[in-house]
C-alpha cells in the first residue's frame, strides 16, 4: 500500500470519517433503497483502490498515476451513474429494455477496473479467474455440450454486469457488503483500537501456557478469539503470529512447526461464532437462514476443528518434551480480572442477535458500548487519533471485500443466465454415481482447487454456486451443504500450492513456505475432517434430540483426538505403525455415525489406548528394574 503525502490522504481521511458515519447510521436508522444505497457504498469504496495500491512493483509509492486517478474516476463516474438513474433502472427488465450507450460504456469500464481492482489489492488469481469468466460469457456459443450457450451481444453481456439489481456488479454481494460487512469491519475495528484485541491475546496466555507445549496452546486459543475480531487469515496470523511464534520457536518447536501451528489455528478464525468470516453474512442471505442460527449451527463443528488442532500441538508437546511458558511470562489474574470488561462485547452482541436484532443494527449498538467501556481505562480512550485509524483501517478492508463481491457478482451473473452452474451440478452428481461420499470428495476438490490463491469469500461464493445444488439434490440439507463449502472454502487457506495463510507465517518465522504449507496441511487434517462428520452426523449441526447431539459430539470429539494421536505418532508413549494406522482408521470410522461403524471405530481406537497403557507400563517397569 502507498505512502501518498499529506496532499492525497487528507481527501482520503475524509472520506474514511464519511463513509464510516454514513454507514453507521444506516445500520441504526435505515439505508436508502438498494440500487442507491449499493451505488453510493461502491462510488466511496472503490476508487480507494486505485489510489493506495499501485499498479505494479515500479509503480510510484509517493503519489497516484495519472492511469489511477482515471480508474478511480471510472469507478466513482459508474456507480454515481446508477445513483442518479436508479429510478429508471430500477423500472427496466433485463433483457427487454433497450441498453443505453452511455451504460455500455460505464459497464465495460466498470468491469474492467473491478478485475484491475482484484488484481492490484487482492489476488492476481482471482482477477484471472474473473476474466476467463467474462470470456466465456462472449464465447459461450462456441463451447461445446452443456457449457454451449446461445450467444449475447455486446450490449446485453454488459448488461447481466451492470444493470441488474439482484446480480452483477451491484447485485445482493455487493448489498452485503453496503448493509452488514461494512458495520462489522467498524466493529472489528474498534474492538482492536480499544484495545480488545490485545486483551485477547493476553488471556490466551493467561489461560493456555500453563500447559505442556503452553506455547503453541496459546496459539492455538489466541487465533481463536482474535479470528472473531479479524475475519481475515492472514491478518489472524500477522496479529498473533508476531507475539506467538518467537515464543514457540524458543520452547521447542522448529520454525516449520511453529508457523504451520500458528496458520491453521489463525484460519480457525473465520469458523469461529460469534462473528465469523463474512462468508457467513453471505450464507445467511443465500439461504435465508436467519444469522444467529447460523453461529449457534457454527459452534459444535468450530469447537472440533479447534480440538482437533489442539491434539496436534499437545501430543507434538509430549513427544518432544516441550515444557509450558515460564510463569513470569503469562499475565496476573488480577490483570485478567481487571480487563475482563472486553469480553462484554461479545456477550453483548450474541444477546442482540438471540433477542431478534438484525446483524447490522446488533453491531450498531456494540459499537456504542464498547466504546463506553473503553472509557474504563485511560489507556483505552478514544482519542482524534485512534478514530481515525478506526474509519481509515475500516474504509480499506472494506475496500478489498467491496471489490471481491464485485468481481464475484460478476462470475454469479454469468454462471446463471449461462446455465454453467446447473451443468456443473449435473457433472458433480453423474461423476459421483449418486454416491454422497465421492460428490463430497468432488466438492472438496474443487473448492479447494478453485479457493487455492483466491480470498474466502469468493472461493465460497464460486464454490457454493457450483456444488451446494450437486449435494443437495443427494439429500445433504441446504445448510450443511453451505457450511461444508464454506468451510473448505476457508480451509483453501492452508492448501498448497498457493496456501496464502501458511506462507504468511512461514515469512514470520523464516521457514521455507511450501514445507510449511505442507505442514500446515498434515496438521490441519483434523479440520478436513469435521465438514464430513457433520455432513453424516446431523446432530452435530443441532438437528436432532439432546441424546443425539451429545452422543454425536463425544464420539467424534474422541475420533478427532485419536486422529491427532495417529497423526504425530503419540498417545501415552510413542506409537508403532499399526497401532498408528488402526487410530487413523478407528478416526475415520467415527465421522460417518453409523451404528456398525461407530462401534468398530470405537473398539478399534479402546484396543489402542489400552495397548498403549500397557506398552507404557512395561516400559515404566524396565525404567525401574534398571
Amino acid at each position: 500500500m502507498r505512502k501518498l503525502s499529506n496532499r492525497w490522504m487528507v481527501p482520503i481521511y475524509l472520506v474514511a470519517i464519511g463513509a464510516g458515519l454514513f454507514h453507521y447510521y444506516t445500520s441504526g436508522f435505515g439505508s436508502p433503497e438498494p440500487r442507491i444505497f449499493r451505488g453510493i457504498h461502491l462510488a466511496l469504496l472503490l476508487p480507494v483502490i486505485f489510489l493506495l495500491y499501485p499498479a505494479t512493483a515500479r509503480s510510484n509509492r509517493q503519489r497516484p498515476t495519472v492511469a489511477d486517478v482515471v480508474g478511480a474516476l471510472v469507478c466513482l463516474a459508474a456507480s454515481l451513474y446508477t445513483v442518479y438513474h436508479a429510478d429508471r433502472l430500477n423500472q427496466r427488465f433485463v433483457g427487454f429494455h433497450e441498453v443505453r450507450t452511455e451504460e455500455v460504456i460505464l459497464g465495460a469500464l466498470l468491469a474492467l477496473a473491478v478485475i484491475e481492482c482484484c488484481r492490484r489489492a487482492l489476488s492476481k488469481w482471482f482477477a484471472v479467474t474473473v476474466g476467463l469468466v467474462l470470456v466465456y460469457l462472449f464465447t459461450c456459443q462456441y463451447w461445446p455440450g452443456m457449457f454451449n450457450y446461445k450467444a449475447f451481444s455486446l450490449d446485453r453481456a454488459i448488461e447481466i454486469l451492470f444493470l441488474p439489481n439482484d446480480e452483477g456488479i451491484f447485485g445482493f454481494l455487493t448489498g452485503i457488503s453496503a448493509d452488514i460487512l461494512y458495520i462489522y469491519i467498524l466493529f472489528a475495528a474498534v474492538l482492536t483500537t480499544t484495545g480488545a484485541g490485545d486483551f485477547l491475546i493476553d488471556f490466551a496466555t493467561w489461560a493456555a501456557g500453563w500447559a505442556r507445549g503452553g506455547s503453541a496452546k496459546i496459539s492455538v486459543v489466541s487465533s481463536a478469539l482474535y479470528g472473531t475480531v479479524s475475519g481475515s487469515t492472514v491478518a489472524n496470523v500477522y496479529a498473533t503470529g508476531a507475539f506467538t511464534i518467537p515464543m514457540m520457536k524458543r520452547s521447542g518447536y522448529s520454525a516449520k512447526q511453529a508457523a504451520a501451528v500458528e496458520a491453521i489455528s489463525g484460519v480457525g478464525g473465520q469458523i469461529m461464532p460469534p462473528i465469523m468470516g463474512a462468508g457467513s453474512f453471505i450464507m445467511a442471505e443465500v439461504t435465508g437462514v436467519p444469522y444467529f442460527t447460523i453461529i449457534k449451527t457454527a459452534v459444535i463443528p468450530a469447537f472440533l476443528y479447534y480440538l482437533g488442532v489442539m491434539g496436534m500441538v499437545h501430543f507434538i508437546a509430549l513427544r518432544r518434551g516441550i515444557q509450558p511458558v515460564g510463569a513470569d511470562l503469562r499475565p496476573k489474574i488480577r490483570d485478567m480480572v481487571r480487563r475482563s470488561y472486553f469480553l462484554l462485547p461479545f456477550g453483548f452482541i450474541v444477546m442482540l442477535l438471540a433477542s431478534g436484532y438484525s446483524p447490522s443494527k446488533a453491531a450498531f449498538h456494540t459499537i456504542w458500548i464498547t466504546l463506553l467501556l473503553s472509557c474504563c481505562d485511560r489507556r483505552t480512550w478514544l482519542d482524534w487519533r485512534k478514530a481515525l485509524q478506526i474509519f481509515f483501517s475500516s474504509l480499506v478492508n472494506c475496500s478489498l471485500i467491496a471489490a471481491v463481491l464485485a468481481g464475484a457478482g460478476m462470475i454469479v451473473a454469468v454462471l446463471t443466465h449461462t446455465g454453467v452452474a446447473l451443468a456443473f451440478g449435473s457433472i458433480l452428481v453423474s461423476a459421483s454415481r449418486n454416491i454422497l461420499l465421492l460428490a463430497m470428495l468432488l466438492v472438496f476438490v474443487i473448492v479447494s482447487v478453485l479457493g487455492t490463491g483466491i480470498p474466502t469469500t469468493a472461493a465460497y461464493i464460486i464454490g457454493v454456486t457450483v456444488g451446494a445444488q450437486a449435494l443437495g439434490s443427494l439429500g445433504v440439507p441446504m445448510l450443511a451443504a453451505h457450511l461444508f463449502v464454506f468451510y473448505y472454502a476457508v480451509l483453501a487457506d492452508l492448501t498448497p500450492p498457493d496456501a496464502v495463510t501458511s506462507f504468511a507465517a512461514a515469512n514470520l518465522a523464516g521457514s521455507e513456505p511450501m514445507a510449511t504449507g505442507l505442514e500446515g496441511f498434515k496438521l490441519g487434517i483434523a479440520g478436513f475432517l469435521v465438514p464430513f462428520a457433520f455432513v453424516y452426523q446431523p446432530a452435530l449441526l443441532l438437528d436432532g434430540s439432546m441424546t443425539a447431539i451429545v452422543f454425536s459430539l463425544l464420539t467424534t470429539a474422541f475420533g478427532v483426538v485419536c486422529l491427532a494421536a495417529g497423526v504425530v505418532g503419540y498417545l501415552f508413549h510413542r506409537l508403532n505403525k499399526a497401532q498408528r494406522i488402526l487410530l487413523l482408521a478407528a478416526a475415520g470410522l467415527l465421522v460417518f455415525g453409523q451404528q456398525l461403524l461407530t462401534i468398530g471405530g470405537l473398539a478399534g481406537a479402546t484396543a489402542v489406548f489400552v495397548w498403549s497403557l500397557r506398552d507404557r507400563a512395561t516400559c515404566r517397569r524396565a525404567v525401574l528394574a534398571a
